[in-house]
């Protein structure tokens, strides 16, 4: 009995030896699409899957996008956040953001849609976070291909306690977009997450009210409306020569009712000859 008790304890000895946990050579994570940082404008694209590394100082995210597109690769943002731009890069798993160069955007796109000749505008774009760069390319299956870039952080940075950045890349191929369409994905998307900071403020102070906002004597008009100091504007419809302000009665109160109707021109009468194995219709009464 005691060399039977003797051999179990050696062989759990031996299986616990034995077991290991098990590890991946990779540091992201998969998490639900509910948890992504940047949820795409209504009308899309949606959020497909979420790839998420945590650092020491901040996180990153690849959103994947629906994709329909000839052009090998995935549409996706790319976003990192940063709750403190002053962390020692010497730390492991620390989060930093690469200037934005011209070497460093030819690079990520040269990675991110290889293959296809972007040109980078020079036109002056900006969203609600603030000015952002973008490329253009045509791919050689007929796709157009937008590759979008920017950086929010404060303009006065933070001298005692450092605030946070934002960085977000967008890669968007589609088959059947324009331009302008692709780039609505890049004036629309909200930033749906932020770090409970209160030095966590990458956005700058709230921009100050309009000039006469709440003042006396300070008219605001809708629909750009303001002619002049002290000015009504009446838009009216223009009645075209063929339209006229005609009186109809109303047949159930005999009240007069004031409408814009088109009166059709009458049609010239037409004679058709008969189709050949048809019986031929009359004309209505009055022909």
């Amino acid at each position: 009995m005691k060399l039977f008790a003797v051999a179990a304890t050696l062989m759990s000895v031996a299986a616990c030896a034995g077991r290991s946990d098990l590890g991946y050579a990779s540091l992201m994570s998969e998490v639900p699409a509910t948890r992504a940082i940047i949820v795409p404008p209504p009308g899309g694209p949606a959020v497909v899957a979420v790839l998420q590394r945590m650092y020491q100082n901040g996180i990153s995210q690849e959103i994947a996008l629906s994709t329909a597109s000839l052009t090998s690769g995935q549409n996706a943002f790319y976003v990192s956040l940063l709750n403190n731009t002053a962390s020692n890069m010497e730390i492991p798993e620390t989060l930093s953001l690469s200037p934005l160069t011209p070497d460093r955007i030819e690079s990520e796109v040269e990675e991110r849609i290889p293959g296809v000749g972007m040109q980078t505008s020079l036109v002056y774009v900006q969203n609600k976070f603030g000015p952002f760069g973008f490329a253009t390319g045509r791919s050689s299956r007929g796709d157009l291909c937008l590759y979008a870039w920017q950086q929010i952080e404060p303009e006065k940075p933070a001298i005692l306690v450092p605030g946070g950045a934002i960085s977000v890349r967008l890669r968007l191929c589609d088959a059947d977009a324009s331009v302008d369409q692709l780039l609505r994905i890049m004036y629309g998307y909200t930033i749906a997450a932020y770090y409970r900071q209160e030095s966590w403020n990458p956005y700058g102070d709230p921009p100050s009210p309009p000039a006469g906002f709440g003042r006396v004597d300070a008219p605001m008009y809708p629909l750009g409306l303001d002619r002049g100091e002290n000015a009504t504007v009446i838009r009216r419809r223009a009645l075209s020569e063929d339209r006229r302000r005609v009186t109809l009665p109303d047949p159930a109160s005999g009240r007069l009712i004031d409408k814009d109707t088109v009166a059709p021109a009458p049609s010239p009468p037409q004679d058709l000859a008969p189709l050949e194995g048809y019986p031929a219709v009359p004309p209505p009464p009055g022909q």
